[in-house]
């Protein structure tokens, strides 16, 4: 068994990749790919890069050439739901595209919104509660190509697609899972509220969420039968 771990920022896969043991390193579309052991785990690890067809590209990497048996896309978000404060927690339920018209349901893969895996879930939320701090919630992850800094936008958004956070990557990995039958799960602890303040509070709380996010990666490899 061998996981796919994705994060679209150095901060986001650093904590991860240092604390790997026989670590080897792969480059392939100037991405480098870290693989060896982590918490037991056969593991996979890469930095993305910003947007969706960085972290598209790859997810299929880790897909076709290092055949991962699930891909865990793991990070910070802007927090849409008005429940959810800073450093809150939201594994996906399901992950789609905000900034993709109905054309898109009507061409392959016939569908803007692709369901996480149940048992992916259900072990991160084993992971959350574990530490005893973490406040986690469970429900829709939009992505798209922007980051949303603006009460308007937000707004637009919640309206089309009610997610509980926004993010620029994970429906992208979630889709390249989807045609590949592999299953999939998205973790992002909030960074900012998405709105006219996200750019400040941003800057403030992204090395706690990254450190939230990664520290529920590590007790899910933990937490998961070996092998």
């Amino acid at each position: 068994m061998t996981w796919g771990i994705i994060g679209a920022m150095d901060d986001e896969v650093a904590l991860l990749r240092d604390a790997m043991k026989e670590r080897r390193e792969s480059k392939v579309y100037d991405s480098t790919f870290y693989h060896g052991g982590l918490e037991g785990q056969d593991v996979v690890l890469v930095c993305c890069g910003i947007g969706k067809v960085n972290a598209a590209l790859c997810a299929a990497v880790l897909l076709r050439e290092f055949t991962v048996d699930r891909i865990v896309h793991v990070g910070i978000a802007g927090a849409m739901d008005p429940a959810l404060q800073v450093l809150d927690v939201v594994l996906s339920k399901d992950v789609g595209y905000h900034d993709q018209g109905a054309v898109y349901d009507e061409h392959y893969p016939f569908r803007r919104v692709f369901d996480a895996d149940p048992g992916l879930i259900e072990l991160a939320e084993k992971a959350c509660r574990e530490d005893g701090e973490i406040r986690y919630y469970i429900g829709r992850v939009a992505t798209g190509d922007e980051f949303i800094t603006s009460a308007g936008e937000k707004q637009k958004i919640l309206s089309k697609m009610r997610p509980l956070c926004v993010e620029m990557e994970g429906a992208a990995v979630a889709q390249a899972a989807y045609m590949s039958g592999v299953p999939f799960l998205v973790i992002r602890a909030m960074s900012d509220s998405a709105d006219d303040d996200a750019a400040m509070t941003y800057y403030e709380f992204k090395e706690r969420a990254c450190r939230q996010s990664a520290g529920i990666v590590r007790r899910m490899l933990r937490l998961a039968p070996r092998g």
